[in-house]
């Protein structure tokens, strides 16, 4: 077996997959420019998850701000759900080197790229001025963007044909999308290309030993009930190539019966579920920090059930049966006091409804007992 070259982790990228989690972990070197560290969880410091901060394009580059560059190591690394990665590169922004950046590079660093990295990116410097680095990432569109784009496109076929996707009813009715996935791997002139140039680096206990030996029994065995990530062995998949990685993404992915690619139906990019096989919205994060498309969807749906439900329409119907009666009755005081007092306790109990303070078939026994 052979250790992680550890050595390396400052300078290579590195996944590894928890399949029962539905999780990816990933180490890889990069300037944090606009981006913000944060733990997956508070309490434990090993796995952390990053969030561009601020659109790049919108930040007046200066020689007074230095980037730091945060290499990440199995012990320190980066956690997102399962198969992130591919879907953040097939809905990425390859317009321009910026938004290349806001939508790709910011959280994986160009080490999968290296051969459109100007070499000044891979000295061992820790700080860069942000004007040097705007320089490099503009570099690297400006010579490698036509490639990334072909290689995004490449990648959308395969997806929309093994999930049917995007108008592709191409063996619509096989249901077995790993078998759909090798088939196309196998056709396909160029798409094979992507399965090679990753290495698999089989994991031992040797690190998990050296840091951790000195434990009592008890504790090792509690920590390891506990599933700690620290006791756990991973296989290691290392790359240079962008398309190779994704490809051993995408074959974890179409393995896992309980995942499935989807497009959203509000903004039509590509999207894992969440919680349902079947949701139809993306819960994908907005560049201008509006709600997310699951979240749009669910208040537009409840408005609609909200409209539909039987409460909701007794509502409408007495208010106009009320309203017409004070129409045509304007002179009499009684019946405009008796009117504006039922609409305002009316639209009271129904906004607390929809707020949830009051049960539907609580308001529905008021409006029929107060018609």
């Amino acid at each position: 077996m052979r250790e992680l070259p550890r050595v390396n982790v400052s300078e290579d990228f590195y996944m590894w997959f928890d399949l029962e989690e539905k999780k990816e972990h990933y180490a890889t070197p990069l300037y944090l420019y606009q981006v913000k560290r944060d733990r997956i969880n508070p309490d434990d410091e090993t796995k952390l998850y990053l969030k561009l901060e601020k659109d790049i394009s919108k930040v007046k580059a200066g020689k007074d701000k230095e980037v730091i560059r945060h290499p990440s190591t199995i012990y320190i690394h980066y956690v997102e759900n399962l198969g992130a990665m591919l879907i953040n590169f097939l809905n990425a922004d390859f317009t321009n080197y910026e938004t290349a950046y806001n939508t790709f590079f910011y959280a994986y660093g160009y080490e999968l790229v290296k051969d459109y990295v100007p070499n000044d990116y891979f000295k061992n410097d820790d700080y860069i001025d942000d004007i040097k680095f705007r320089e490099i990432i503009q570099d690297i569109f400006e010579t490698g963007s036509y490639t990334f784009i072909e290689w995004q496109d490449n990648f959308k076929k395969c997806v929309d044909f093994v999930y049917n996707l995007n108008g592709n009813e191409e063996l619509k009715g096989e249901e077995n999308k790993l078998a759909k996935f090798v088939a196309y791997t196998i056709r396909d002139s160029e798409f094979y290309t992507y399965s090679q140039d990753i290495e698999i680096i089989t994991d031992n206990y040797i690190n998990i030993h050296n840091y951790n030996h000195n434990e009592t029994m008890q504790k090792l065995i509690k920590r390891i009930n506990n599933k700690d990530s620290k006791l756990e062995l991973h296989n290691f998949y290392t790359s240079t190539k962008l398309t190779s990685m994704c490809f051993a993404i995408l074959d974890q992915v179409v393995r896992h019966e309980n995942l499935q690619i989807k497009t959203c139906l509000n903004c039509g990019r590509y999207f894992i579920p969440s919680y349902r096989q079947n949701e139809i919205y993306c819960d994908l994060a907005n560049p201008d920090q509006s709600p997310t498309c699951r979240e749009k969807g669910a208040n537009e749906q409840y408005k609609k059930n909200l409209e539909n439900n039987e409460t909701q329409a007794l509502y409408r119907r007495i208010y106009r049966q009320k309203f017409m009666i004070a129409q045509r009755n304007k002179e009499s005081k009684v019946i405009q006091k008796d009117f504006e007092k039922w609409k305002k306790d009316a639209k009271d109990k129904v906004n607390k409804m929809k707020k949830g303070k009051l049960a539907e078939d609580e308001v529905y026994k008021w409006l029929v007992e107060n018609k």
